[in-house]
């Protein structure tokens, strides 16, 4: 992976199996149809770190009261295991920023 794209991945996170992988935050302001705001939520974007193409890996978006929501229909069997333990480790860290 170049610089460039470890600069921008520069979140880490250690899964309990040790697996890595890299992680982005934003916010992402939820409206109604008149626009009014009705939700903020921070979205995680992961990408493994072991991964050499760099590729988007799954995303997650949290309340600020620590629900999860995945607006993605479908997902593989695996990588619902692997979302089970990023919850717990995002929650792990964001009690740590506090």
């Amino acid at each position: 992976m170049s610089n460039a794209l470890k600069n921008l991945f520069s979140n880490l996170i250690i899964l309990e199996d040790n697996s890595e992988f890299y992680y982005t935050i934003k916010t992402l302001d939820l409206t109604n149809a008149l626009g009014n705001i009705i939700a903020v939520l921070k979205k995680y974007n992961f990408t493994r770190k072991d991964d050499n193409t760099a590729q988007f890996f799954c995303k997650l978006f949290t309340t600020n009261k620590g629900n999860y929501y995945d607006f993605e229909a479908v997902k593989l069997f695996n990588e619902n295991g692997i979302l089970r333990k990023l919850k717990p480790a995002i929650d792990a860290i964001e009690k740590s920023r506090f």
